[in-house]
């Protein structure tokens, strides 16, 4: 009986060793990125990210968001840019056309 025991205590153990492991990959993400006050630049344009994979970025000056059509590109006059507003849950072209970027 002692025996049947240990074996589901050791069973036991190391399926909450296996839940620790695989919360521990979503946990360091989180960690890793910033918080909203935070500066986190897009590497192409330096506009400021507003999620992890920075695929939408924040145009300076405005309330713009811009999603980024070819996230994958790198040269800065190739990358095109989607920008619209959100004003009152009514979204609208972005009167202010990005610096960098070609604007779709």
């Amino acid at each position: 009986m002692t025996e049947r025991r240990f074996g589901i205590r050791i069973i036991g153990s190391l399926g909450i060793a296996m839940l620790a492991l695989a919360l521990l990959p979503a946990s360091a993400v989180a960690q890793s990125w910033p918080d909203r006050n935070s500066n986190s630049r897009d590497d192409v344009t330096g506009y400021l990210c507003t999620d992890p994979s920075c695929t939408t970025l924040r145009l300076p000056h405005s309330k713009c968001l811009c999603q980024k059509q070819n996230p994958w590109e790198r040269n800065v006059r190739k990358l095109r840019l989607k920008c619209v507003v959100v004003s009152f849950g009514k979204v609208s072209e972005c009167p202010v056309k990005p610096k960098y970027g070609i604007a779709e």
